[in-house]
């Protein structure tokens, strides 16, 4: 069995679709064989090799939808009679269909929605994100595989817990920072808890406006954007030394930051319209409607508890993850998909 993936861009800027994707070819090479190809800017070699390319895989699974370089893979595909798989990794959750909103709704209706609709599967890492696909009136098959998560081992030893809430995301509006400085304003008793701010930036503008309003709150002491790391081994020690994860977010198809956290006994603070509503359950952080007052009583509630319930909310996470999202079991949902198209 041979498997082409094809997304628009993966470079580890982009956050978490390069992680997850990359992660998940890894653990997938032992099943099948695949190829990934992406625009690197050569954007017409590809466009004149796709049928080269193509030719000899059983299934090409898309990630993403709305860019030209997809839309050309999915022409070609179905050419060649190929088994198609689609995956909108977020883009059509209802906070994404807002943003360039004219556009996206002309590229609906000319050509992304006949698309979806004539995929085999669409496939949905979430059943958030799958009511919302069904919502837009698509008839194709939705099948909700989550991505699969890594424990990483427990070879670094010596870490010291700080009094850090960690935030570890792309810099992006959609990510509720600017909500997240004002409730960090006014959460009381803090008790010298720091925020530090990782994630490459992917809009300018916002991040200017992150910076300046550090500033205007009088927040120089307690907030710190921290810049961007990569390579799991650099990752792996900032999440270690933090005492708790937030991600403010209004809107994830998954989050797979979140995964990375609770994988490594951090307690996650996040929002209902990320899948994580099980970190209630888990009594692993706390999931909450979005609002500042929201996120603040989240950050106070955290606080507040001692350290031997924080320290259960930790390994209460670690257990989450164990039980839903090891690799072992989310790959073999995939390598099932695959042989059922061929």
């Amino acid at each position: 069995m041979k498997v082409l993936y094809v997304v628009s861009a993966h470079f580890q800027a982009y956050g978490g679709p390069y992680k997850a994707i990359s992660d998940q070819l890894y653990h997938l090479k032992k099943y099948i064989s695949f190829k990934l190809i992406y625009n690197t800017n050569s954007f017409f070699k590809y466009n004149l090799n796709f049928f080269a390319t193509m030719k000899d895989y059983d299934v090409v699974h898309i990630y993403g939808i709305w860019s030209p370089f997809l839309v050309k893979a999915y022409v070609v595909a179905k050419f060649l009679k190929k088994k198609i798989i689609i995956s909108p990794i977020g883009t059509l959750e209802p906070w994404s269909l807002k943003q360039k909103i004219i556009k996206k709704k002309l590229a609906w209706f000319i050509y992304q929605k006949k698309i979806l609709q004539n995929a085999d599967v669409i496939h949905a890492t979430s059943d958030i994100e799958s009511e919302s696909i069904k919502k837009l009136g698509i008839k194709t098959k939705v099948l909700v595989i989550p991505h699969g998560i890594n424990i990483p081992s427990e070879g670094i030893k010596n870490i010291k817990k700080t009094k850090t809430i960690l935030f570890f995301s792309r810099i992006h509006k959609k990510k509720g920072l600017l909500e997240l400085l004002e409730a960090w304003k006014k959460t009381k008793n803090k008790n010298n808890w720091k925020l530090h701010v990782y994630g490459p930036v992917s809009d300018q503008k916002y991040f200017k406006s992150f910076l300046e309003n550090i500033n205007t709150l009088r927040l120089n002491k307690e907030v710190f954007y921290k810049g961007s790391i990569y390579g799991d081994k650099a990752k792996n020690v900032v999440f270690r030394e933090a005492g708790a994860f937030i991600l403010p977010s209004k809107s994830e198809n998954f989050g797979i930051s979140i995964g990375e956290a609770l994988a490594l006994k951090l307690p996650v603070l996040t929002t209902t319209v990320t899948p994580w509503e099980v970190i209630n359950d888990y009594k692993a952080g706390f999931v909450f409607e979005f609002s500042i007052k929201n996120i603040k009583n989240a950050l106070e509630k955290f606080i507040n508890l001692s350290p031997t319930k924080k320290t259960l909310m930790g390994n209460n996470a670690k257990k989450l993850i164990k039980d839903h999202y090891l690799y072992e079991t989310i790959i073999k949902k995939y390598h099932k998909l695959y042989k059922s198209l061929i």
